[in-house]
């Protein structure tokens, strides 16, 4: 509804003589714009003082006019002769300060066209306006009413102004709290709030109008998370900027003595579990764990004997997804049914509609399991039981040493059996350590040491509430977990005892545990070695294990150093610089090592480049063949030394010698018979000449001589032997006998210094030629034609162009053969843009291809191309990032359009639908629309959406009437609750025709007279309805004002006039002396 507020103020000079005033409050019916009006007209005069025409449905009007004194007519106009009267009745007053309330028609009732009154106004000072608010810097005390000039000096931030962080269950609070001033344009108008503080102030949301709250909860903050925030104020100016950095709320059980307790929980969730009672003797505990699903109120059990006496029953639950521990004790030897209920018939199976399944599990102390329910297999419809008889655990007794400090002691055994006999004495007991002590009998370890956590996720998306912690001793580390964008792994660096077990715990509260199996971990020490991992496929059986354990005593290694076996001699062959324990040493023997040498040294192992090669022969320094270089003897090979002729033309020649002695004797042929005629006594070879003596002349010159004598007998005549023949080279003129010598003559050149010596000439024909050096070589250039020997000078021709400044000029050709072939430069690389097919010597000018996009306007242009490969890329803009909702994997150019993944419930009709999501991550939970107060009777546990009080939603009955539920009528029928508070009879005995009449009346379907018989008619009328601010109500009652959740937001007693400015805009339902309900509309 819009109220219209008009204070119509006419000036000073308009004033003068104006002695009255009256005020009009009107309410007007829906019809009003188009049906009704109300004037004012002077009796005296005639004239028409005041008119008003509604332009809304459901008009208010507040006005204040200025009259003179005396008599007027009030008259009501309605063109369709209804009267005011409509859905929710109309008003009309008029007063003034002097006489009151003048005119009171509340509502205005009847059907008419025309309603009048005649009213006499005494002089009354007409009121003054100003500015009524005290802190203002023009109040006025004098003034009547507040005309709205209050002016007021600018605002400097708020009085208090600050937040708090802190865990309501597994919820994350964050609380602005400030203290509204006094000065209405000092109060909170607006405020934003952001993650990222660059965009704070970007987005405002608007505060209630009437600044009656001072402060702002948010329920659902986000783990870790820092928020700013600021406020603006009324007169536009902006407060201090809050910043706050919200904690990890982690619920559980904070109570160190439970046997859940959670070390890491910092918001207590009242699931502790303490220790197992202690059972009197002759009982045992049964311990009944209860895991409920997403609707704990329909779960429950009980615990009976064979009798069918009830022995225990359960606790109420009521928080899905954290299991209670109940401990009962029951008499040994007691046959019991343990029976496990669920009202809606679903069993634990949350999952069934679309939330999360429980488990349950019972067990005695002994470790026996009576009974598991687990999730994945949790719909046992409406009940399921079984049957135990309960006996005594039998104790598990281990003997052993129970002491510390023993190597005997055995921290399993129960039962001390003296075997604690050995103190321990620590040291290093590792004998291949140099620092092994032969008294220590119990190896001392390194109590502290670095080690690395790695989580994983396998779907890279986030553990969705699953974490980790690691507890040692009193130390709780963590908590540890994957957030969406983490990828597939986190490692920490943590650092662990080995002197105590450490302890793995891993928590899927809820619906957590759906995407457990994506998770897991490694708890790796410092030398690689994994001491603990699980997940993957580990995170099972929820019930069993909560939270899942894993338990090992890390190991940081000893403090013995590591054994090194070598030799320790700097000197020695095998010096090891990194051994730290003795072992053999070699000592250096240098020498040739090279087997093949001639002096290779077995007994060296160093070599010292001395090694020969071998060289074989003969060493015998006696021998023929003595090899002075060789240094291997090869005797076999050695050759004696035979002196003798070993000229094979000479007479005493020896095939045998291998040494000449000079001895040789050139053959001389002759006679050697010393009988004989021509004995030769200088021949030393028989050539069978041997004579006789025959006597005669035995000069061949002689003139007689006798051929046949062989001894002289003196008797020759004086022949000259000779060679008579005059032709002959040996021509002797003084022979008278040619003894057959002659020569013939031998022309040649006989000096035996010329080039042309003729050994065999005896006769010098003057042809000698002396000796003449030079190249013979007719193909050679310098071939000398006159020489005769050959001096080894000639130089061949090499043909080639000779011209130093031809391209192919050849500085070894010493023949110039007319190929020579200019220099012509130019790019000579066959691949080059400028390729110069006819140049053959390269300038440097190449420009080699640069293959690429040439398009300017093309994504992937490239400047430095010169050829284009046809691969240009259009830009094709859109979001880049991998990890957004959007990522478009064909875009090249980011245009910032990325949005990035918020997950949350995507279903605009699911009860915790996320606007501001835009991926589903399962967590939608279904809206089951219902009546959700208890006292109603239509009340429906299964609801999670209360319609409200309306037709749609609670039903009240009347149950303290004597029919009941009220049939065929509840208390949400206004008619109804009229009739039964009005006519006691209606309710006290029975429902007859009187009480329908009543009723049939109130709803309009009987327009006769009431029944008198019983009663007389009594209305409570709430009126203007919508309204702004202020609900006039007909008499004084007692109210209680619902919101559309059935939240009550005020009660008030014996009232009649009911303020609801504080409240939002929306729909309220007021329930007028716990019987009467009527809604109204806030705008």
């Amino acid at each position: 509804m819009k109220k219209i507020l008009l204070i119509l103020l006419l000036l000073p000079a308009l004033l003068f003589g104006q002695n009255s005033w009256v005020n009009f409050k009107v309410q007007f019916d829906f019809y009003a714009p188009s049906e009704s009006n109300f004037l004012m007209v002077n009796d005296s005069s005639g004239l028409q003082q005041f008119f008003y025409q509604p332009t809304i449905a459901y008009e208010y009007l507040d006005t204040t006019i200025s009259i003179q004194s005396g008599s007027y007519t009030i008259q009501l106009n309605d063109s369709y002769g209804d009267g005011w009267v409509s859905q929710n009745p109309a008003s009309f007053k008029m007063s003034n300060t002097c006489q009151g309330l003048i005119i009171d028609w509340d509502p205005v009732l009847g059907s008419f066209y025309l309603r009048d009154t005649t009213v006499n106004i005494l002089p009354c000072a007409p009121p003054s306006g100003g500015c009524l608010d005290p802190i203002a810097a023009n109040y006025d005390s004098t003034a009547s009413f507040d005309d709205g000039s209050c002016i007021y000096p600018p605002c400097a931030g708020l009085d208090t102004f600050y937040v708090l962080n802190y865990c309501d269950g597994a919820q994350n609070k964050v609380h602005y709290k400030w203290t509204n001033m006094a000065n209405p344009n000092c109060r909170m108008l607006a405020y934003s709030r952001t993650t990222d503080a660059y965009s704070l102030g970007s987005t405002w949301y608007n505060y209630p109008a009437n600044f009656s709250n001072t402060g702002l909860v948010y329920s659902n903050s986000q783990n870790n998370t820092t928020y700013y925030f600021l406020g603006m104020l009324a007169d536009s100016s902006l407060t201090d900027t809050l910043i706050i950095t919200t904690a990890d709320c982690i619920p559980g059980c904070t109570d160190p003595l439970a046997l859940n307790y959670n070390p890491w929980a910092n918001s207590d969730d009242g699931s502790c579990q303490m220790p197992p009672a202690n059972c009197a003797t002759g009982e045992s505990n049964i311990v009944v764990t209860v895991m409920p699903d997403t609707y704990p109120g329909e779960t429950s059990w009980e615990i009976a004997d064979t009798t069918g006496t009830v022995l225990a029953t359960s606790p109420a639950y009521s928080v899905p997804g954290v299991p209670v521990i109940t401990e009962v004790c029951i008499p040994d030897g007691t046959v019991i049914e343990f029976t496990l209920f669920d009202s809606f018939g679903d069993g634990l199976c949350g999952s069934c509609y679309g939330g999360a399944d429980g488990g349950a599990v019972v067990q005695t102390l002994c470790g026996d399991t009576i009974i598991a329910i687990l999730p994945g297999n949790a719909n046992f419809g409406n009940d399921t039981s079984v049957i135990y008889t309960v006996a005594p655990c039998v104790p598990n007794i281990i003997p052993g040493c129970t002491t510390p400090g023993f190597v005997e002691y055995n921290p399993q055994a129960t039962v001390d059996d003296s075997s604690c006999v050995t103190p321990v004495i620590l040291g290093c007991t590792d004998t291949t350590s140099p620092d092994y002590d032969p008294i220590a009998n119990t190896m001392e370890i390194v109590p502290q040491c670095q080690y690395t956590l790695v989580i994983t996720d396998e779907a890279e998306d986030g553990w969705f509430g699953s974490w980790l912690g690691i507890l040692q001793d009193t130390t709780a580390l963590g908590p540890f977990m994957m957030g969406p964008y983490d990828g597939y792994s986190q490692s920490f660096t943590i650092s662990l005892s080995a002197l105590s077990p450490v302890e793995v715990m891993f928590f899927s509260p809820g619906n957590a545990s759906t995407t457990a199996s994506q998770c897991g971990f490694y708890l790796i020490g410092p030398e690689g070695d994994t001491t603990l991992s699980g997940g993957t496929n580990a995170w099972t059986d929820p019930m069993l294990q909560f939270p899942y354990r894993y338990n090992n005593i890390p190991y940081c290694g000893n403090f013995c150093t590591p054994g090194i076996l070598g030799c320790m001699d700097p000197t020695a062959l095998n010096y090891d610089s990194t051994a730290n324990m003795p072992d053999t040493c070699t000592p250096i023997i240098l020498g040739c090592t090279n087997p093949l040498a001639f002096n290779f040294d077995p007994v060296a192992n160093v070599d010292d480049s001395s090694c020969m090669p071998i060289i074989i022969g003969c060493m015998d320094t006696t021998a023929f063949n003595f090899n002075p270089s060789a240094n291997t003897n090869d005797s076999s090979s050695c050759i004696p030394v035979i002196y003798g002729c070993m000229d094979d033309t000479m007479f005493n020649y020896n095939a045998a010698a291998n040494t000449s002695d000079g001895s040789c004797i050139p053959v001389v042929f002759g006679c050697t018979d010393a009988l004989a005629f021509n004995y030769d006594s200088a021949a030393n070879t028989n050539n069978g000449s041997c004579i006789p003596f025959i006597y005669g002349c035995t000069n061949p010159v002689a003139l007689n001589y006798d051929p046949l004598a062989n001894t002289d007998d003196s008797t020759c005549i004086g022949v000259v032997y000779g060679c008579t023949d005059i032709t002959m080279y040996n021509y002797d003129p003084l022979a008278n006998t040619d003894n057959g010598s002659c020569i013939p003559f031998a022309y040649g050149c006989t000096d035996s210094s010329q080039f042309n010596y003729d050994p065999t000439a005896n006769t010098d024909n003057g042809t000698c030629v002396p000796f003449i050096y030079g190249c013979t070589d007719p193909s050679a250039l310098n071939f000398d034609p006159l020489a005769n020997t050959d001096d080894f000078s000639c130089i061949l021709p090499i043909y080639g162009c000779m011209d130093s400044t031809a391209f192919n000029f050849d500085p070894s050709a010493n023949v110039d053969n007319g190929s020579c072939i200019p220099v012509i430069l130019g790019c000579i690389n066959p691949i080059a843009l400028n390729y110069c097919d006819s140049c053959n010597t390269d300038d440097f000018s190449c420009i080699l291809p640069i293959y690429g996009c040439t398009d300017s306007t093309m994504f992937n242009y490239n400047p430095l191309a010169n050829v284009d490969n046809n691969s240009c890329v259009p830009f094709i803009l859109g979001c880049t990032d991998p990890s957004a909702i959007n990522f478009n994997p064909q875009a090249n150019t980011e245009d910032f359009s990325c949005i990035p993944y918020i997950y949350g419930c995507t279903d605009s009709t699911a009860l915790n639908y996320d606007s501001t999501a835009n991926t589903d991550n399962g967590s939608c939970i279904a809206v089951v629309q219902g009546c959700m107060d208890q006292n109603a009777w239509n009340y429906d546990p299964l609801a999670n959406v209360n319609h409200g009080h309306d037709s749609l939603g609670c039903l009240y009955a009347a149950t303290w009437c004597i029919n009941g539920s009220g049939n065929p009528f509840f208390l949400n029928d206004e008619c109804y609750a009229w009739v039964i508070d009005v006519d006691d009879y209606c309710c006290e005995n029975e429902w007859d025709t009187i009480c329908q009449l009543t009723y049939d009346y109130c709803q309009g379907s009987w327009t006769g007279p009431l029944p008198p018989a019983r009663m007389e008619l009594e209305e409570i009328h709430v009126y203007p309805n919508p309204t702004e601010n202020i609900l006039n109500i007909s008499k004084e009652v007692d109210v209680e004002v619902y919101n559309m959740l059935g939240e009550m937001v005020i009660k008030r007693e014996n009232i009649s006039i009911l303020s609801i400015g504080e409240l939002n805009s929306g729909i309220y339902t007021l329930r007028i002396n716990k019987i009467i309900v009527k809604q109204i509309i806030k705008k």
